[in-house]
C-alpha cells in the first residue's frame, strides 16, 4: 500500500513525503525532493521495528547541506575526472564541484536537488524527471523514472530507466546510509561483498582504468567481516579515506540481477542481502560524516553505504564497463535491499 502522508511548501513548490507498507509491517518514507528515501522501518529478532536509515531529522531539513542522504544521484553518480568526457569526438566540460572533478552530477542540474513528480502505479511508487540538453553540462535532454516497491518478501526494490534524446552518459544510483543495527557506529557490523577487484584511486578519488586484486587485503570482503577489522588499517586506500570510499567491481556471472552483498548485524539478528544488475558498488563508511545532527547526534561511522553503478570516472577510462547511453536506447537497471532476521 502506497500513501501521500506528509506534504510542505519550499520556496513556493509543494513538496511530498509517500509512505510504502508491506503485508509484514516494514515501511518506507520516499521524499519528492531528492526522491529520496528517509525512513525505512524492519524488524529485529524480537519483533521490534526500528529506522534503518541515517538521515535528517525532518522531511524539511533536507534542503540543508547533508551527505546526499537518502537521494537519487545523477546525471552521473560518482566521479568525473577533471570535471570533463569525449564522447563521438566532442569535449564534454560539466560543473566542477569536487576541486577540479565532478561528484555526483555537479551543482546545478544535480537530482538530489529537484522536486520529483510521482505518480502511484499499483504497488510502485513512480517519480521521473526531465533533466535538460546541456544541464550541468551534460548533453541531451534526459528523461529519468525512478520507482519505489517495498514487496512482501521485505525487498526494497529500486528501479531506474532513462532515455536520451543525444548520445550522453548515464549512471544512476542511491546514496542511502544504512545502519541496520541502529547504534553508534557500524564498525561491529558483519559484511559481504562478492568482489575480488577494485578500481583503485589517486589521492583525489579518481580512477584511472586500473584494477586491483584485493584477495587476502585488508580490502577484501570476502569471506565476510566485521566492517571495524580493518577500518584502521594502513593500507593506503583506507588510510587515504580514513576507511572505505572506493569502487568494488562485483564477481558477475551475467548481466541479471544478481546477490552482491550482506550485512548482518549480530545484536538485532538484521541481515541485509543486496541484489543488482549493475556492475559494481561503491562502499562508503560515513568516514567524512562528523558531528552531523539528524535523526540524532551522528560522528564517523554511523552508517555504510552501498552506491550500486558504473565504474567512476569510466567515461574516460574505455577499460570500464561503459556508461554511454545512446540516442532513443534505455537505460534499465534494478536494486534491491531485501530485509530478514536471523534468531
Amino acid at each position: 500500500m502506497i500513501t501521500k502522508t506528509y506534504s510542505f511548501e519550499k520556496n513556493g513548490k509543494q513538496n511530498d513525503v509517500y509512505t510504502l507498507r508491506n503485508a509484514n509491517g516494514l515501511e518506507a518514507d520516499i521524499l519528492t525532493y531528492g526522491a529520496r528515501l528517509i525512513r525505512l522501518i524492519a524488524p529485529d529478532k524480537t519483533g521490534f521495528f526500528s529506522d534503518v536509515i541515517v538521515g535528517c531529522k525532518t522531511p524539511e531539513d533536507y534542503y540543508g547541506d547533508n551527505p546526499y542522504f537518502g537521494a537519487t544521484i545523477g546525471r552521473f553518480g560518482n566521479r568525473i575526472g577533471g570535471g570533463q568526457f569525449t564522447l563521438n569526438g566532442n569535449v564534454y566540460n560539466i560543473e566542477q564541484n569536487e576541486g577540479k572533478n565532478t561528484l555526483h552530477g555537479g551543482y546545478s542540474a544535480n537530482f538530489d536537488r529537484v522536486i520529483w513528480d510521482a505518480e502511484i502505479d499499483g504497488e510502485r511508487l513512480v517519480l521521473t524527471h526531465v533533466s535538460p540538453d546541456g544541464a550541468g553540462g551534460f548533453p541531451g535532454q534526459l528523461t529519468v523514472n525512478v520507482s519505489f516497491t517495498l514487496t512482501d518478501q521485505n525487498e526494497l526494490k529500486i528501479e531506474y530507466t532513462a532515455t536520451s534524446d543525444k548520445d550522453t552518459v548515464c549512471n544512476l544510483t542511491n546514496h542511502s546510509y544504512f545502519n541496520i543495527g541502529c547504534q553508534p557506529t557500524v564498525l561491529n557490523q558483519t559484511l559481504m561483498i562478492n568482489s575480488k577487484q577494485i578500481t583503485p584511486v589517486d589521492s583525489e578519488l579518481i580512477p584511472h582504468g586500473e584494477f586491483e586484486n584485493i584477495e587476502g587485503t585488508p580490502y577484501s570482503f570476502l569471506p565476510a567481516k566485521k566492517l571495524g577489522q580493518d577500518m584502521f588499517s594502513d593500507a593506503k586506500l583506507i588510510a587515504q579515506c580514513k576507511g572505505y570510499d572506493f569502487n568494488y567491481c562485483i564477481d558477475r556471472f551475467g548481466k541479471a540481477l544478481e546477490h552482491f552483498a550482506t550485512v548482518y548485524d549480530e545484536e538485532t539478528g538484521r541481515k541485509m542481502d543486496c541484489y543488482t544488475t549493475l556492475p559494481g558498488v561503491q562502499l562508503y563508511t560515513a568516514c567524512a560524516l562528523n558531528a552531523f545532527e539528524g535523526k540524532r547526534h551522528y560522528e564517523r561511522y554511523c552508517a555504510l553505504c552501498l552506491e550500486t553503478q558504473g565504474y567512476p570516472n569510466s567515461p574516460n577510462c574505455p577499460q570500464y564497463p561503459s556508461t554511454e547511453l545512446k540516442a532513443g536506447d534505455t537505460y534499465h537497471e534494478i536494486t534491491i535491499y531485501r530485509f530478514s532476521v536471523k534468531k
